[in-house]
């Protein structure tokens, strides 16, 4: 790949053109950087391109067409290269500048522009200053120029982004669950952050296990027996709370009235009892404690549901108190996977609302000086867009607290959807750090430029041209949004062997 690419040939604020030299290859997003004077370098993005010539204008145009005959062929052919080769017609880059350093190696969001006519060249190897705020302490991928892929690894710094949720976006296919299997794995080499992964289709373990540091820092939990690579998960009566039950089926009036009641009156003991009473019972026992009769299908749709839960979840009187250890985990530095595949609807909602319910009320009640002592920790929602829908926000449930209140408890959002558009806005505009992989509809494309933190607007192209595993990483404390190879998980792996 030659280094020189052209030469400037407008400069106003931000926006740049240059004229493309003769048989250079410039793509939708390449980063290139422009030679000014005093040692300054320009760092630019190309986000368009225009062809000119001296031809370009109406007269020029009728000038051309005259040489072609009927049927829109030439009839001087070699007349025709004459007028359209050479240095008759132009290419000419469209881009924005992204920053820009100084002679002393110093980087500054743009302040002034080049001059006019200056080199434009490729990225050399001395240009990593560009890259020192894009590497972080959790690398994911390489910087993707255009078609190149540079080898200069970007990652985010953990401390600045898992606290302040993270948006992962893309299509069936477009790479998100690589993604997460990348990004879990390079805490899991880091350390320092722990991570609470709902696995709805049981498709991590497999990759997480083997991580080297699997055995110390990967804890695989799900419903069913314990065996070699995972833990039964076991809840006791007193700990499924009413907003799990709450969140997992559609009750009227009445039946939240009832629920609520029955938690007031018998407290932790409440599941128990209305597992073990008949529903008459329960009626007459309300009615003596509360003055309130209810009619039997109102407690007999609550007994239904807390049935079914106790046997997906396996909900008895255990001594071992397993969400405890899993929030140890967790607060310690450790990838806690849930496995939820073989559980149905009802039990997923219930139980990711359980623990995520347990991890926030367990953070919330730790002193300042506590909590600087405790690992930040990162919830993976997938098909967020359930939890943290329109409709769904407007509840309130445990999710919408989390992308409102967690950061300022160490706990952070990792939402992950196929449909950007569906979630609320609320929780969108609280996504410091936006993971954009490909997206068809130009729907979910627009509502991410309205709500990101960095301006991709100009990026639309190359937004709309991603193939798998590339992605657009736009975060706060980054100068621009940096177009990124993910490293496939097992490249990934090998990488952390050399």
């Amino acid at each position: 790949m030659q280094e020189y690419k052209g030469r400037l040939t407008l400069a106003k604020g931000t926006y740049v053109e240059f004229v493309v030299a003769p048989d250079e290859d410039v793509d939708f997003g390449d980063i290139l950087a422009v030679e000014g004077k005093n040692d300054d370098i320009f760092y630019i993005r190309v986000y368009d391109f225009k062809v000119k010539s001296r031809w370009s204008d109406l007269k020029g145009v009728g000038y051309l067409m005259s040489k072609l005959d009927g049927e829109g062929k030439a009839e001087n052919q070699e007349e025709l290269d004459f007028y359209l080769g050479g240095n008759h017609t132009v290419k000419v880059g469209m881009a924005e500048q992204l920053c820009y350093a100084n002679a002393n190696g110093d980087l500054f969001n743009p302040k002034t522009c080049p001059d006019f006519f200056c080199e434009v060249r490729a990225l050399r190897k001395e240009d990593a200053i560009l890259l020192a705020e894009l590497k972080g302490d959790l690398e994911i991928g390489l910087l993707k120029s255009g078609r190149a892929i540079m080898d200069l690894p970007v990652g985010i710094y953990g401390n600045k982004t898992i606290g302040e949720h993270i948006g992962v976006f893309g299509t069936t296919g477009s790479g998100k669950s690589n993604l997460v299997k990348v990004l879990a794995g390079s805490i899991a080499t880091n350390g320092n952050y722990g991570v609470l992964i709902f696995d709805v289709h049981n498709e991590y373990h497999n990759a997480l296990i083997q991580h080297p540091r699997a055995k110390e820092k990967v804890f695989i939990y799900h419903t069913g027996e314990s065996n070699g690579y995972a833990k039964q998960l076991k809840l006791d009566y007193s700990q499924l709370s009413i907003e799990a039950i709450v969140s997992c089926a559609n009750f009227t009036e009445p039946q939240l009235d009832a629920l609520f009641k029955l938690s007031t009156v018998w407290q932790d003991k409440w599941l128990e009892y209305i597992l073990n009473y008949e529903v008459e019972d329960i009626i007459e026992a309300l009615k003596e404690e509360t003055g309130q009769k209810f009619q039997s299908r109102t407690i007999s749709k609550i007994k239904s549901i807390c049935w079914n839960l106790k046997q997906e979840l396996n909900i008895n009187g255990y001594e071992e108190d397993v969400l405890k250890e899993i929030i140890n985990k967790l607060e310690t530095g450790n990838i806690v996977l849930v496995e939820m595949k073989e559980i149905s609807n009802l039990g997923e909602y219930a139980l990711s609302t359980l623990l995520s319910q347990a991890l926030l009320h367990y953070y919330t009640c730790k002193t300042e000086v506590e909590r600087e002592k405790t690992k930040t920790v990162l919830i993976v929602l997938e098909e967020a867009h359930r939890f943290l829908g329109k409709k769904s926000h407007a509840n309130n449930n445990i999710f919408a607290q989390l992308v409102s209140e967690a950061r300022k408890f160490n706990l952070g959002m990792c939402v992950i959807d196929q449909q950007p558009r569906l979630l609320a806005d609320q929780v969108l505009s609280q996504l410091n750090t936006l993971f954009i992989l490909g997206l068809a509809s130009k729907a979910d494309r627009s509502k991410l430029e309205s709500m990101s933190r960095k301006d991709i607007l100009k990026q639309r192209n190359e937004i709309k041209n991603l193939d798998c595993g590339e992605m657009i990483a736009a975060t706060n404390y980054m100068r621009f949004a940096a177009p990124v190879k993910v490293y496939k998980y097992e490249d990934y792996l090998e990488h952390l062997s050399h």
